[in-house]
């Protein structure tokens, strides 16, 4: 019984080595993380982000639809300056994802916040994105979720919606965020070995 919780401990303390030793990429408080999404997804923009998240159909639909095990959602607006420069780090973490067979079962969304379909077309097209950009046309999510500043990054387990982690702001460094990524859904996998 003490072996696991030594291990357990030792992987919180290489988790905060890399929060500290890290460019502050993912210095986000616990008390500001959200514990879970509750927030109802905008439909898929095409069949192809239907078939990329693994959908029934194409209507508004919650994370725990997601045929993934992780999914990374970016909550942004395609007016806001830190959110465009944000385009292509997201658009190297996405590419990362893709090319790592270890993370075959996450998948990249974004939705642009009070955002309109135009707006996102126009986004796509100047910033060259490789994601699904979800618009948000009718604020919904922006209400559920009053504090939210923009951009921000939700890693989320899509079995339960549990938030595994977020971050606030534009990514500095998408090698970095995707190391995190794969630190994270190790550590999740082995809490979910160890609950069956």
């Amino acid at each position: 019984m003490k072996k696991p919780r030594f291990i357990r401990i030792s992987l919180i303390f290489a988790c905060t080595f890399i929060f500290l030793g890290s460019t502050d990429v993912f210095c986000a408080s616990l008390a500001e993380q959200l514990s879970s999404v509750k927030f109802i997804l905008p439909p898929p923009d095409s069949v192809q982000t239907q078939t990329y998240l693994g959908l029934d159909d194409m209507k508004p639909f919650k994370v725990t639809d997601i045929r993934a095990k992780i999914a990374v959602i970016e909550l942004m607006n395609t007016l806001c300056l830190p959110c465009q420069a944000n385009a292509p780090i997201m658009n190297d973490v996405y590419k990362k994802i893709q090319a790592d067979s270890g993370l075959a079962d996450v998948k990249v969304i974004v939705v642009a916040i009070s955002d309109s379909k135009s707006n996102v077309e126009t986004f796509e097209k100047q910033c060259k994105t490789l994601f699904p950009i979800l618009p948000d046309e009718d604020g919904q999510i922006a209400r559920s979720m009053p504090d939210l500043t923009i951009p921000t990054t939700v890693v989320v387990s899509t079995g339960d919606a549990k938030v595994l982690f977020t971050h606030k702001g534009p990514i500095a460094d998408a090698e970095g965020f995707v190391k995190q990524l794969k630190f994270v859904k190790q550590l999740e996998a082995w809490d979910k070995g160890k609950s069956q």
